[in-house]
């Protein structure tokens, strides 16, 4: 028994009936294919062919990749729309609405642009996974991405009285990335940071320079993580089972795809965090000389 527990294979179609619980239902039938997969190497044993079976499992990531990218596109489509008209009825073009109406829209507005950003998301975390997300780097200052970044996350911030502080020194390296994706992956450490922190906290965007290399340290005065919690980051669609983080709608897609694209770009990923005392979460990126 105790083998079979640490077989990764028995451990994956585990992790296999988790996820069904927590991805949306047009990515059930792929579970199912994988799971069917890894079945069949468990039926197969060592006799498996290991070379045929990663050939397979490619395969697979490829057509969800295609099908996500597809299901991305025909999304959009109506969204656009919906945000069009919706924001031509705030703007009253169309005559004047009364106060219900106006808070009508404004839920309208507000549930179109959570449902963006999560086809944004997906489509990130698909293309980063079936590795084809491509980056467009060129040379930049980092102040220019943590300008970009500020103003992205200033309104959340005032919104729950944090003080969002960047400590952005001179000297700091020259860098050589795709800075729009660099920028999106520090807007979703400091959207968490600003999220998991009970209101009027502070979190600190530290920069600094390292053997020539770029660190950046998102620090907060937050939630925390426990252990066990800090053992599932990274995990798709995962989010601590916690009073305050469940009051914030979110897929846990946020740090998967900050730890991907830092990855993508030659960088390092690094967090710690210890329950009520606030986390760190932040990365390295190489210099551009």
């Amino acid at each position: 028994m105790a083998e079979e527990e640490q077989n990764p294979l028995v451990k994956a179609r585990a992790l296999i009936q988790s996820l069904r619980q927590a991805v949306p239902a047009e990515l059930s039938a792929s579970l199912d294919e994988v799971n069917h997969l890894l079945e069949a190497a468990l039926r197969r044993g060592e006799g498996q062919d290991a070379e045929a079976l990663r050939r397979q499992m490619d395969a697979l990531i490829q057509e969800n990749a295609r099908f996500a990218s597809l299901m991305v596109h025909e999304i959009r489509i109506p969204l656009t729309s919906i945000k069009g008209y919706s924001d031509m009825l705030a703007k009253n073009v169309v005559g004047e609405l009364n106060e219900m109406q106006t808070q009508f829209i404004e839920t309208i507005r507000s549930n179109v642009a959570r449902m963006e950003q999560l086809v944004s998301d997906i489509s990130d975390i698909s293309k980063l996974r079936s590795g084809r997300l491509r980056l467009e780097p060129k040379i930049d200052l980092y102040k220019n991405v943590a300008l970009q970044v500020e103003k992205a996350t200033a309104p959340l911030a005032a919104a729950h009285n944090h003080k969002l502080v960047f400590e952005t020194p001179a000297g700091l390296p020259l860098l050589n990335v795709d800075s729009e994706r660099l920028a999106l992956a520090l807007t979703k450490l400091v959207t968490n940071a600003l999220q998991y922190t009970p209101d009027g906290g502070t979190i600190t965007v530290r920069a600094e320079e390292v053997d020539g290399k770029l660190k950046v340290s998102v620090i907060d005065t937050g939630i925390g993580m426990s252990a066990e919690e800090l053992g599932h980051l990274g995990e798709l669609f995962w989010r601590a089972d916690n009073e305050h983080v469940r009051s914030f709608k979110g897929h846990g897609l946020g740090i998967p795809i900050a730890k991907g694209l830092i990855e993508l770009m030659g960088g390092e990923f690094f967090f710690s965090s210890e329950e009520g005392k606030g986390s760190t979460f932040g990365f390295v990126v190489p210099g551009a000389g």
